[in-house]
């Protein structure tokens, strides 16, 4: 994760650490090459206090801040070369082109996502859909495709997965849902209209909850504890359509599957031999 995901991760700076993370953002090529000495000069923070900083985003020191920041400084010029994941084709562009572009677009997303990746975060929320008896799925719009897809794969290793679509449907999902249940909360922007309701009961009800969205964002932290995070280029409202957002959340949902399945791999590869037979009709010899 790159330290200015991180910084947005961590929703406990005080006045003067938000100061300093964001004095570090603006200044990169600097601070790498600065001692912690001439960063407290430059900054007006103690030592004591960058220290303290390092260890609310999770470094551990200032070293490994610096080490962190000439990883995102070479990021950083990658992305300037990068699409626009907004706009990623012209009016005039060819078909050849559109589909080169979209490419790129897919592969910033994904590489995007990969670098908000963080691996504990990841650890936490992989073991407890694993040890989910249920999992239910919170979403709307365009999410609940991508939700049904990791249903589907779900499915494909004998788990239980709802993806309740309607409203109504979900407050009754929600509130038949008992400890033995885990939440999925798939939303980009996090201020979908529905999430406060369904939060609500769900803890009401000792449902523990994982949101997928993108980095920075907070949904109701009092109740959810798991957040994995996905690429946060894509603007809300100012896109062509959500090509970014969508092949983000897809690639973090294929993540988890593959890491639950991973769990118990030959147990679900004979599975899925036992149970091919059965769900696939279809005519095939090969």
């Amino acid at each position: 994760m790159t330290i200015e995901n991180m910084i947005k991760c961590c929703d406990n700076l005080t006045p003067t650490e938000n100061q300093l993370a964001q004095y570090i953002l603006r200044n990169k090529e600097q601070v790498q090459k600065l001692s912690i000495q001439d960063l407290s000069e430059k900054t007006f923070v103690s030592k004591s206090a960058i220290h303290r900083f390092c260890k609310k985003i999770r470094v551990d020191g200032f070293n490994e801040l610096k080490v962190k920041l000439v990883q995102d400084i070479v990021e950083d010029g990658k992305r300037k070369e990068e699409i626009d994941v907004n706009f990623p084709f012209a009016s005039n562009d060819t078909q050849g082109i559109i589909a080169q572009k979209l490419l790129k677009l897919y592969e910033a997303s994904i590489t995007d996502t990969y670098n908000s990746i963080n691996v504990e975060e990841l650890h936490k929320a992989v073991v407890l859909l694993h040890n989910a008896e249920v999992i239910d799925i919170y979403t709307h719009a365009h999410n609940i495709n991508v939700a049904e897809n990791f249903q589907d794969k779900m499915r494909s290793i004998g788990r239980m997965v709802n993806c309740p679509r309607s409203s109504y449907e979900q407050r009754c999902t929600a509130t038949a849902s008992s400890k033995k249940h885990v939440a999925l909360i798939l939303s980009y922007s996090g201020k979908a209209t529905f999430l406060p309701s369904i939060v609500e009961v769900l803890h009401e009800n000792g449902v523990e909850v994982i949101w997928i969205g993108r980095v920075g964002t907070s949904v109701v932290p009092n109740y959810i504890k798991y957040h994995l995070y996905i690429s946060d280029r894509e603007n809300l409202r100012n896109r062509i359509s959500q090509f970014s957002s969508h092949i983000a959340m897809q690639y973090m949902l294929d993540v988890v599957f593959s890491c639950i399945f991973k769990i118990d791999y030959e147990k679900n590869i004979d599975y899925i031999q036992k149970v091919t037979g059965v769900v696939d009709d279809r005519k095939i010899n090969e």
